[in-house]
C-alpha cells in the first residue's frame, strides 16, 4: 500500500487575517473579532499584536478594551471568510486530487501520488504556499507528514508560518519532545491532569502502558496514547460537496397513513445522520422525494446557507423536522405511497465542539445525540429506535418499512 502524503495548511487566527487581507490598514495594529455569544460580547478572534498584549479568544470585550484602551473592535463578516474559502479550494483543488477543508482556517491536502506532476511533498507544500499569498495575500504554516494528526501538530509547532516535513516512520520521534498541549484532544481539563502528574511532553503519554493511559486520562486515555505514537488512518475526506448520503425506505404495501410517513422520515434521519456525522459532517442540503403508487414523484428541499452565518443540520431532530416541513410543502396529493427517499448533501465539516457559552438546550440536544451515536456505534445501528419508527414498523397486516441506503 502506498504511502499517504498529506499537506496540512494552518491559517492562525482566520477570521482576523481576512480581515487584514480586506483591510491592508489594520496590518500592524491590534485588534479583535468580536460577537455576541451567550449573551455576552467576546473576543472571537485577534490579530498578532493584541494577543502579544495579552488578548485571547473568548475574553470579555470589557475586559479586552481594559487591557488595550485604543483596541479596533470588529464585527464578523462572514460573506469574506466565505469568499476567503472559496478561494482556497480553489487552490487546494488545483494541488490535490483529495482535500478538506474545515472553513475556519485547516485544511488538509492529499498529495499523494502528484510526484510527477508537481514535484517533491515538499515541492508542492512549497508552490501551494506561493499560490495562496500571491492569490489571496495570506501567509499559512504548512507542514508534511505521512498522516493528518501527525501534519497538524507539525504546524502548531512551526506557528504562525513556516514549511516543515516529518518523515516517514519519525512521527514518534518528531512528536516525543513536542509540548502536550499541541495534541489534538488535550483539552483545558486534560492538560491540567497531565500537569499534576509532571507530563508535559507528548512522548511522555506515548511511554505510558494502555493501562496507565486509561487511569490517567479516563475512556480518552487510548486515544491519546495512539496519536501520542503518531497513529492516525483517518481519512481526508472530500469537502467539496459533491458527495451525498442518500436512503430511501420502501412500504411493503402502499400506504396514505401519517404515522408510517413519519416513522419513515424518522427512521431515514436516524440513518443518514449517523453516517454522516461518523464522518464529523454537517449537511447544508436536506433533499426529500416521494415516490408515489401511480407512479409520480414530488421532491422539494431545504438548505441552510453557511455565509448568512447559519448552521448545517446535524442532529437527527433537525434533520427530521426539515423532511418533515419539505413533506408538507411538496406531498400534498391524496396518493398512497410507495417509498420516500431522503438525502443529506452539500456537506460541512465538524469538529463537535461546542460554541464558547452554547445555550443549555443546544448542549443537552448535542450530548443526547452524541451518546445515541455512540451505542449505535458499538452495538450497531437500529439498537436504538424512535417510538414513532418502531410504531410505523409494526402496523397491523405486517407492514414494516424495509431500509436501504448507500453513500455516494
Amino acid at each position: 500500500m502506498k504511502e499517504r502524503t498529506i499537506t496540512h495548511l494552518n491559517i492562525i487566527g482566520f477570521k482576523a487575517a481576512v480581515a487584514e487581507v480586506k483591510d491592508i490598514s489594520l496590518r500592524g495594529r491590534p485588534f479583535v473579532i468580536a460577537g455576541a455569544t451567550g449573551g455576552r460580547n467576546v473576543t472571537l478572534d485577534c490579530s498578532p499584536e493584541a494577543i502579544k498584549q495579552g488578548i485571547t479568544p473568548g475574553m470579555t470585550l470589557t475586559a479586552a478594551q481594559k487591557r488595550i484602551s485604543d483596541l479596533i473592535i470588529l464585527s464578523p463578516d462572514i460573506p469574506a471568510y466565505e469568499l476567503m474559502n472559496t478561494e482556497l479550494e480553489k487552490i487546494a483543488e488545483r494541488y490535490a486530487p483529495l482535500w478538506e477543508n474545515d472553513r475556519a482556517g485547516n485544511l488538509y491536502l492529499d498529495i499523494t501520488g502528484t510526484k510527477n506532476i508537481f514535484g517533491s511533498p515538499m515541492d508542492c507544500s512549497s508552490r501551494i504556499l506561493n499560490t495562496i499569498l500571491d492569490q489571496v495575500g495570506i501567509k499559512p504554516a504548512a507542514a508534511v507528514a505521512c498522516n493528518k494528526l501527525v501534519s497538524k501538530v507539525a504546524t502548531r509547532a512551526i506557528r504562525p508560518m513556516g514549511l516543515i516535513q516529518v518523515q516517514a516512520e519519525t512521527e514518534a520521534e518528531f512528536l516525543q519532545h513536542q509540548a502536550v498541549r499541541l495534541l489534538p484532544g488535550m483539552g483545558a481539563k486534560l492538560q491540567k491532569t497531565a500537569a499534576v502528574v509532571g507530563i508535559r511532553e507528548i512522548g511522555e503519554i506515548a511511554n505510558l502502558s494502555a493501562g496507565e493511559a486509561l487511569s490517567l486520562f479516563g475512556k480518552n486515555g487510548g486515544a491519546l496514547r495512539e496519536m501520542a505514537l503518531g497513529i492516525d488512518n483517518s481519512p481526508v475526506i472530500d469537502r467539496s460537496g459533491k458527495q451525498k448520503i442518500t436512503q430511501q425506505a420502501d412500504f411493503n404495501e402502499d400506504v396514505i397513513d401519517e404515522i408510517a410517513i413519519r416513522g419513515a422520515i424518522e427512521g431515514l434521519a436516524g440513518f443518514g445522520g449517523f453516517e454522516m456525522r461518523r464522518n464529523k459532517l454537517g449537511a447544508a442540503l436536506i433533499r426529500l422525494v416521494v415516490f408515489y403508487a401511480d407512479g409520480m414523484t414530488a421532491e422539494g428541499q431545504e438548505k441552510r446557507s453557511p455565509s448568512a452565518g447559519m448552521k448545517p443540520f446535524v442532529l437527527d431532530r433537525d434533520i427530521t423536522e426539515a423532511a418533515y416541513k419539505i413533506l408538507k410543502k411538496t406531498a400534498v396529493r391524496r396518493i398512497r405511497i410507495r417509498s420516500i427517499g431522503l438525502s443529506l448533501e452539500e456537506f460541512i465539516p465538524l469538529d463537535y465542539a461546542p460554541e464558547l457559552f452554547e445555550p443549555e438546550t443546544e448542549i443537552k440536544n448535542r450530548q443526547i445525540q452524541e451518546a445515541v451515536d455512540k451505542i449505535q456505534n458499538r452495538f450497531g445501528m437500529g439498537k436504538i429506535t424512535r417510538g414513532l419508527v418502531f410504531t410505523a414498523s409494526n402496523l397491523g397486516n405486517g407492514k414494516r418499512l424495509i431500509t436501504a441506503g448507500g453513500s455516494n
